[in-house]
């Protein structure tokens, strides 16, 4: 009775009903060669693509670009062209000689900028003293580098090299030069993702094959979903190792895709292998297994799959590269996780045979922790007879983490959230104590003149009142302009050459240096101010005179407008997509419709949770998070189509559950005990594993991975409690009848043949 109940399909973890017509890629009658092929297949994947995702951390272009169109990229493009890279890409080099006798550090600082001049990738290098008067102190020295490239890619691939012409010299003293600038600054926030990467592995994968052991209270069958899930990840980071010469890849990739990949294809073979050993306890063959698994646990991987790529696919709608490198990243480790767990997983459970369970024995005292039958039932006992109780409790607790999202700010990636160790960091922090915030990143004004002839007329009259204007704002702290004469001639030569252009004559360039960081919030407004008091000013002359605003905190505030800009477009293709899945995968409207109001409650209360953690700086020192003025951009769009895609995970599991006890008994009170009691544990279990996964990559030095990391962990914990074990059961109970309806069809019937909960089906977890 119990075999024939298996072959009906009776699942455990939220898996589907058995469908004839539905075939996955295993064949009927599994054999040994299919699982040494498909073995064979993933060994060939790893022994290609392991040494590609070894180096793919160091092939990560800069995410500042892909903006066509844009004021900023119009200056970028004509400052590249016509002017200085010094201005497009600002580089430094930095060295405090405290302490020094000045004629060894003078020596010493010649023979470091000779050095740099002989670099092939430095097009010139400016001493500071030659271009700023009244220099701050005579033993603190600084240069700024043009280097030879015109993308900001390339900007970044040179800054080792100029590191490495400063390790060839020695030094007096302790200090040594600091590299630093725009792309100094993301190349160590590149490295630093990198370190935070290689930190989250080392915790989540001993972390998550103890949990594996309690689930499993196997020492097999815990390994194999942390091997296979590892295999996946590191086939898309070999993959993505080909795409990262040809677009821009921001540092968020590698994170995301370990820590997605990670957590997802960890939890797709936990449900795969505990359906397969419940089919197993239930006395069917290996192969007889793992053909009901295939046709339940499978088809529910398969589905989940199909969901989580949708969400990320309609990053793909937002107009910057690097945005097309998070989604595919994304797509790719979650298509490579599942097809693991499809084919890999199963040749090696067919391959391990009865050894599957080895290491039982040894677990034995395990077996006093597991969530037990008992629980479930209690729990499913509570929903069903407080329905509206568990609806308002979980509306409550959701809606009141959503609060704190109605204050979110939008914050850029700043200074102050790289490691204080990197070299970038320390060279901006002394650069900016001597000469201030804004030489490093100066916002860049081009004008474009009506004529070359514009020094000669009334241009410079034009230009001087524009500078007076600029100049009563309230952050800025200086103004570089070709109209100040003041200073020595050297300076105001050096001023005249770097700012205006031999190239193109009718072109000039005017630099405003913000009193607080370039990339704080009072900078962004300040920019603001300037590109209005521009677009008046053009409006008010009639000559024709155009301007442009850009530089990096320009490119950065330009990106996130973009962002934001698309953000509705992401939004609404996400719920059409995920609502159009979720009917053809559960067959019901209201069931669809409930999930995708429930989601965006969700993904609210993530956000609240950021905001009090990162913004609000709530449990800061507790947890050791770093507070920030707001949430970046990037942060705030991956969580959501990540999170509607993850979150579909447990809704496939339960409503799968609950749907396949209601087809056998067609009363949804019953169903819905029946479907808690045997997915609650696996549920559990589940979040439980990629919530500490997200949480490993949670904890590292780059603020940005840390506020997707727990953002993530904390939804997770969410929807697989509040959401999943409360709100979703309660609605199920509720609906009734109409729980699976769809329209131009009949109403289902009720109360047909009920009978009590199958305890014969709880798996215990």
């Amino acid at each position: 009775m119990e075999r024939e109940r298996s072959q009906r399909g009776a699942a455990t973890n939220g898996s589907a009903p058995e469908s004839p017509s539905r075939e996955l890629p295993i064949a009927r009658h599994y054999s040994r060669r299919q699982a040494i092929i498909s073995l064979g297949f993933w060994f060939l994947m790893v022994i290609f693509f392991a040494p590609l995702a070894y180096q793919f951390s160091s092939r990560i272009q800069s995410t500042l670009s892909g903006m066509p169109g844009t004021p900023s990229e119009v200056v970028r493009e004509n400052v590249v062209k016509n002017f200085s890279t010094a201005l497009a890409f600002p580089t430094a080099i930095v060295w405090d000689a405290q302490g020094i006798a000045p004629e060894v550090a003078d020596a010493t600082w010649k023979n470091v900028l000779d050095t740099v001049r002989q670099d092939p990738t430095v097009h010139e290098v400016t001493d500071g003293p030659m271009m700023i008067d009244n220099w701050p102190r005579s033993d603190w020295h600084a240069a700024f580098v043009a280097v030879n490239t015109t993308t900001y890619g390339g900007a970044e691939k040179i800054i080792p090299n100029l590191r490495a012409d400063m390790a060839k010299l020695t030094y007096p003293g302790q200090n040594k030069p600091w590299i630093t600038g725009g792309p100094a600054l993301f190349l160590d926030l590149n490295i630093a993702s990198t370190e935070a990467l290689r930190t989250g592995e080392i915790w989540a994968l001993p972390i998550t094959f103890i949990i594996l052991l309690w689930v499993f209270r196997s020492i097999v069958a815990a390994l194999l979903p942390v091997l296979v899930a590892t295999l996946g990840v590191t086939c898309t980071l070999g993959i993505l190792s080909f795409f990262a010469n040809s677009m821009s890849v921001t540092f968020f990739v590698p994170n995301l895709v370990t820590m997605i990949g990670l957590g997802v294809g960890i939890d797709y073979c936990l449900i795969y292998l505990a359906r397969y050993r419940r089919e197993r306890a239930n006395h069917l063959t290996t192969q007889e297994a793992l053909r009901v698994t295939r046709r339940t646990a499978g088809e529910t991987v398969l589905a989940s799959a199909v969901l989580v790529m949708s969400g990320f696919l309609t990053l793909l709608f937002i107009p910057l590269e690097f945005f097309t490198s998070i989604a595919l990243g994304g797509v790719l480790v979650i298509a490579s996780v599942a097809l693991a767990t499809l084919t890999l997983l199963p040749a090696m459970i067919f391959l391990v045979g009865s050894r599957l369970e080895w290491g039982a024995e040894l677990l034995r005292p395990l077996q006093k922790l597991h969530l037990g039958p008992q629980t479930c039932e209690k729990w499913g006992r509570l929903v069903v007879h407080r329905p509206w109780t568990c609806l308002a409790a979980g509306l409550v607790v959701l809606g009141a983490l959503a609060i704190p999202a109605y204050h979110l700010h939008i914050a850029s990636v700043e200074v102050k959230n790289i490691p204080p160790q990197m070299d970038s960091r320390l060279g901006y922090e002394s650069l900016t104590k001597n000469l201030g915030a804004g030489w490093m990143m100066p916002a860049i004004v081009l004008v474009q003149h009506p004529s070359g002839e514009w020094m000669t007329t009334d241009g410079l009259t034009q230009e001087k009142a524009l500078v007076d204007k600029l100049s009563q704002l309230s952050n800025t702290e200086k103004i570089v302009t070709v109209t100040d004469n003041s200073g020595s001639r050297r300076s105001q030569q050096t001023r005249m050459g770097m700012l205006t252009s031999y190239q193109d004559p009718t072109q000039s360039v005017i630099l405003l240096l913000s009193h607080s960081d370039p990339q704080s919030p009072e900078a962004r407004e300040w920019l603001d101010q300037i590109t209005d008091m521009l677009a008046r000013t053009e409006a008010d002359t009639s000559n024709n005179t155009r301007y442009f605003v850009g530089g990096l905190p320009s490119v950065t505030l330009s990106a996130d407008r973009i962002i934001i800009g698309a953000l509705p477009k992401v939004i609404f293709v996400t719920l059409c997509s995920t609502f159009v899945l979720l009917l053809i995968f559960m067959r019901s409207l209201l069931v669809a419709l409930k999930a995708i109001v429930l989601n965006l409650i969700c993904v609210m209360a993530a956000y609240g949770f950021q905001v009090l953690c990162f913004q609000d700086g709530w449990g800061s020192h507790l947890f050791h998070f770093f507070p920030t003025d707001g949430l970046n951009t990037v942060v705030l769009v991956i969580c959501f189509c990540a999170l509607f895609g993850l979150s579909m995970d447990y809704e496939v599991f339960i409503l799968s559950a609950i749907r396949e006890s209601w087809l056998d008994q067609h009363n949804m009170r019953l169903a819905v005990q029946d479907g808690l009691m045997r997915v609650a544990g696996i549920i559990t279990s589940a979040a439980i594993i990629m919530i500490s996964v997200f949480l490993s990559f949670g904890f590292g030095d780059v603020v940005e991975i840390e506020q997707l990391g727990v953002g993530l962990s904390f939804a997770v914990l969410l929807d697989a409690t509040v959401i999943r074990l409360l709100l979703v059961p309660s609605i199920m109970i509720l609906l009734d009848k109409w729980a699976f309806w769809i329209p131009g069809r009949k109403l289902p019937l009720t109360e047909r043949h009920p009978r009590g909960p199958r305890s014969g089906n709880v798996i215990d977890i």
